[in-house]
């Protein structure tokens, strides 16, 4: 038998058969510990602070096991792993660089298939059908350049080319183009061949009748 007393309460346990850390981690969360709502507090931050993850529901099984061993060491080991870190200036010129290599679409985990080609919602789903019934050859294009106010360049995804009319079609809902302001300013008065259709304009009409002014 191997025994160890804490230094709070003065309890003996034996730890012959406990996980390595077991006594220590006893002796910072021990009711008699004066330090222990400070922990707690650093945990529930912690824990505050996780960031959302597809394998934290694994995660949440491990912390609550470790709660339930009282090795909560472990269980703020884990949780650390999952806090949202900030990305330095060489990190983020680092992924910048990289992006700009990639000419595929960063697609959304929920695509939509139609005639062997992934598309991102159901509205551009909607414009392909009806560029398909009138008859208008398309394209999913590679990405176009254009630079920030701050000389960053970035790669810019328009939904559409039809190569007919050198023109570019991008579907946007009204947040959408709100948010992206800024960025649309600067793209749309660099490419004139960019068209941002909205929502409530994907209908058989209005390409029609877009596409015959520029005819």
């Amino acid at each position: 038998m191997k025994l160890s007393i804490c230094k709070h309460c003065n309890e003996k346990f034996n730890i012959e058969d406990k996980p390595k850390g077991w006594m220590a981690n006893h002796s910072r969360w021990c009711e008699k510990n004066p330090k222990k709502m400070i922990y707690l507090k650093k945990l529930s931050e912690i824990r505050s602070k996780a960031v959302s993850h597809a394998s934290r529901l694994k995660a949440a099984k491990k912390i609550k096991q470790y709660h339930k061993e009282g090795v909560y060491d472990n269980a703020v080991k884990i949780l650390k792993t999952y806090i949202g870190r900030k990305h330095t200036k060489e990190s983020k010129a680092k992924m910048s660089t990289i992006a700009l290599t990639k000419t595929h679409r960063r697609l959304r985990r929920k695509m939509i298939e139609y005639k062997g080609i992934m598309l991102d919602s159901t509205w551009e789903l909607k414009l392909a059908k009806i560029l398909d019934k009138i008859k208008i050859k398309w394209i999913r294009p590679d990405p176009i350049k254009w630079t920030d106010k701050k000389g960053i360049t970035h790669n810019y995804f328009p939904d559409f080319f039809l190569p007919k009319y050198n023109l570019f079609l991008d579907p946007k809902n009204p947040y959408a183009i709100e948010v992206q302001k800024e960025k649309l300013d600067i793209i749309l008065e660099k490419y004139r061949n960019i068209v941002i259709i909205r929502l409530a304009d994907i209908n058989e009409q209005f390409m029609s009748k877009l596409l015959a002014s520029i005819v």
